[in-house]
């Protein structure tokens, strides 16, 4: 009996990730499907980056900023910090927002990499425009109970 071409395929894939040390079958899995993110869970990681792509969706600029400094790390809440987001990366989210989220307001995450020495994770969201994936950094926060924060973003 054959087997349907897509079995063979799903079977091919699991077999490959399951015996492919460098990675997990979920991110063998967000790499070819990618992760569509429409309502995370509150305080996830994924809720974090919804919340910033919120923000900077926000028709009032002001408003959003605030919005947006709620989900930044404390590390990224200094004075000196606060004024470089505000005036390079924070201008560039909210030209590009909508980039990233579809008519849903939704988003898509294509890959993620752990990052060494602190809990934290780069994950790469998906841009319409552009074939190439852009990183948002989000670590967890000792200094805010321990939540998820965005300490680098590109979007």
């Amino acid at each position: 009996m054959r087997m349907p071409a897509i079995s063979a395929w799903c079977l091919s894939f699991l077999l490959v990730a399951g015996f492919c040390a460098c990675d997990t079958v979920d991110k063998a899995r967000m790499r070819i499907f990618g992760v569509h993110v429409c309502a995370p869970a509150e305080e996830t990681a994924e809720w974090v980056i919804a919340q910033a792509l919120a923000a900077a969706s926000d028709p009032d600029e002001e408003h959003g900023w605030s919005a947006f400094q709620k989900m930044l790390h404390s590390s990224e809440r200094t004075p000196a910090a606060l004024r470089s987001w505000r005036e390079g990366s924070w201008a560039r989210m909210r030209r590009q927002a909508s980039l990233y989220l579809d008519s849903s307001k939704c988003f898509n995450l294509v890959d993620f990499r752990e990052m060494q020495g602190e809990v934290g994770f780069d994950y790469f969201v998906a841009n319409r425009q552009r074939e190439m994936p852009t990183p948002c950094s989000v670590y967890l926060d000792p200094n805010n109970n321990n939540l998820w924060r965005i300490k680098r973003c590109s979007l």
